[in-house]
């Protein structure tokens, strides 16, 4: 099956709801509060919510709860997650959530499952280790679709079993709104069965992304190429240099934060950053001047990306808005405009 023209790409921000120094949990949210207010007056059409547990550089513990709060404070932003980690959870309560959510502001939540991240010390918490929470997840996820999507419904599977239950609020949650975190062949096999999208993690490198897209095409039955949302850290400077800079210095420290999330020193685990070089991780992000930018953003365009969600690599407020001024203003409008507006 041929897929009908080309889609015009969505852009979004990804919320990594990381404190400035002294800033409490409060006041980061109320600044994360009005970021979203400021992205949804600029145009941005999507802002993402991530899950992470235990650290203090990442205060999302429960994204579908942050969603609803956004979402309350704006308008039009669709709000998404990136994503729940459906294998940590009981997933009738997902589905509530969600259900109640997309109810509350119709066609305004998106929702990307994946199995639970790479951290060990997440992992021991919630009692799964990668293999269980995948296995979780491949059950879950199309079992909260039938429980948000049907009358009613009953699942006896492997690790949740149920009886006929009536979800209420009704709604529906479509295809269109679902996204799945992966790269693993059973799991594309069940995002491709159900028509969900697919994420893209910010440190996967272009022929990753590429090779996943692929993978979808095949396994589908009419060949048909899925939504793909690819994280993206940025950083515009007015030269190259400047900005691998203050780039890198901010991946450094994101490194460390997360490290503490690896598990115990002397383990073998290693976070998925660790074996990657200064310039392999500088590839993956979006950093340079703007024409740089402008020429990697339809570089990611052109292989498939559908939505893009934007992570500036710091950790001040103030830059952070006004990267995402500068992207928006100077090279996403005019690519658009060029790509889409003028061809047609």
């Amino acid at each position: 099956m041929k897929d009908a023209k080309p889609r015009k790409p969505t852009l979004g921000v990804m919320l990594h709801v990381t404190p400035q120094d002294e800033q409490t949990p409060t006041q980061t949210y109320a600044e994360f509060g009005r970021l979203v207010r400021e992205i949804e007056t600029l145009g941005y059409q999507q802002a993402w919510v991530t899950e992470h547990h235990f650290t203090p550089h990442s205060l999302t513990p429960a994204p579908l709860l942050m969603m609803g709060h956004f979402l309350a404070q704006t308008t039009r932003l669709q709000l998404g997650s990136a994503a729940v980690l459906v294998g940590f959870h009981n997933p009738i309560e997902v589905a509530e959530q969600l259900a109640t959510l997309n109810t509350l502001y119709p066609q305004r939540v998106l929702c990307g499952f994946a199995k639970g991240g790479p951290f060990e010390s997440q992992n021991a918490a919630f009692k799964a280790d990668a293999e269980l929470s995948r296995a979780r997840m491949e059950e879950a996820v199309p079992a909260v679709l039938k429980l948000i999507n049907h009358p009613s419904s009953n699942h006896l599977g492997k690790h949740y079993q149920w009886g006929t239950l009536n979800l209420h609020p009704r709604t529906h949650l479509a295809a269109a709104q679902c996204f799945m975190a992966t790269s693993h062949p059973s799991s594309l096999e069940i995002a491709t069965h159900h028509d969900l999208g697919l994420m893209a993690a910010q440190f996967w490198d272009q022929a990753k992304i590429e090779a996943n897209i692929a993978a979808y095409r095949h396994l589908h039955p009419q060949g048909k190429t899925p939504q793909m949302m690819a994280a993206r850290g940025l950083f515009i400077a007015d030269s190259e240099e400047e900005a691998q800079t203050l780039a890198w210095q901010h991946i450094q420290s994101f490194r460390a934060q997360k490290a503490q999330l690896w598990g115990q020193k002397g383990t073998n685990h290693r976070g998925p950053m660790q074996g990657l070089s200064k310039e392999e991780l500088l590839e993956r992000m979006l950093c340079g001047t703007m024409e740089q930018v402008s020429q990697q953003v339809q570089s990611l365009i052109d292989i498939g990306v559908s939505q893009l969600g934007l992570n500036p690599l710091t950790s001040d407020h103030n830059t952070r808005l006004q990267q995402l001024q500068c992207f928006k203003n100077a090279i996403w409008d005019p690519l658009l405009k060029n790509r889409y507006e003028d061809a047609a």
